[in-house]
């Protein structure tokens, strides 16, 4: 089929969080990422460069189409356009309900203003690799269908459940379950004892966990660096990585 001029200004405009959006759609690149977007979320349309050929599952799409290699670089979010690309529909918004987590003695994660779209996908990624499907994420949080952030998760966007919320009123309805805040004045996490229980707070990249919600924390945790000389502090998905890690070992 063939991209009409409508289409490809729509479907060229999706890097950008007011154009998703609008018009309720969000792009994924590459043949791994968009075959497990299709297990999760309905596609509008694939779209090939011309020496592409589709695989099996993409097939079951209803509009296929393609283009020149000239076309896919301007429908590209990528310096080096992917020979594929999936449109696929924004799943409906639908309210969180906080007394209703899906397991109410679970582990969960919580995002205080993350900006990065690497570190959003990587976190996402981390967490799907230890077994952790729900992450709330403050409304200033960056937008999970972020081009970037879709490329870091690396097929596990469908995989966990992403909900924009007050991290505030989500915790004071939670009261049962503890906050493990990181903090560069926190405790050190490998002496602390821990329970597979709760919320890890990790907060924003320059700024660290908002002062609006320190008081929610109680636990503050430190990852302690290896001796007096290290870095200023450690990337956010790093130290979520870790933590993680440490809690579910």
């Amino acid at each position: 089929m063939e991209l009409s001029k409508g289409r490809l200004a729509v479907y060229s405009s999706l890097g950008q969080v007011k154009m998703r959006r609008r018009h309720r759609l969000f792009s994924v690149e590459g043949e791994k990422a968009v075959t497990d977007t299709l297990e999760s979320f309905s596609p509008e349309a694939i779209i090939c460069a011309d020496e592409y050929h589709p695989s099996r599952e993409m097939l079951h799409c209803d509009q296929i189409y393609q283009v020149s290699n000239p076309v896919m670089k301007r429908l590209s979010n990528l310096a080096t356009p992917s020979p594929v690309m999936g449109v696929f529909h924004l799943p409906e918004e639908t309210e969180c309900d906080y007394t209703e987590l899906s397991q109410p003695d679970g582990l969960y994660v919580a995002l205080d203003g993350v900006q990065d779209p690497g570190n959003m996908g990587t976190i996402i990624r981390t967490c799907h690799w230890f077994g952790i499907f729900d992450i709330f994420a403050s409304r200033d949080t960056v937008d999970i269908f972020n081009p970037k952030t879709i490329q870091a998760t690396m097929g596990s966007l469908g995989k966990v459940r992403v909900h924009y919320v007050d991290l505030k009123s989500l915790f004071e309805s939670n009261q049962q379950l503890p906050v493990y805040g990181m903090l560069l004045d926190g405790k050190n996490m490998f002496e602390t004892s821990l329970e597979r229980r709760g919320f890890i707070l990790l907060g924003n990249e320059g700024k660290g966990v908002s002062p609006n919600l320190r008081n929610c924390i109680t636990h503050p945790l430190l990852i302690p660096p290896a001796g007096p000389d290290h870095s200023e502090s450690l990337n956010v998905a790093v130290a979520g990585a870790i933590t993680i890690a440490w809690f579910v070992r």
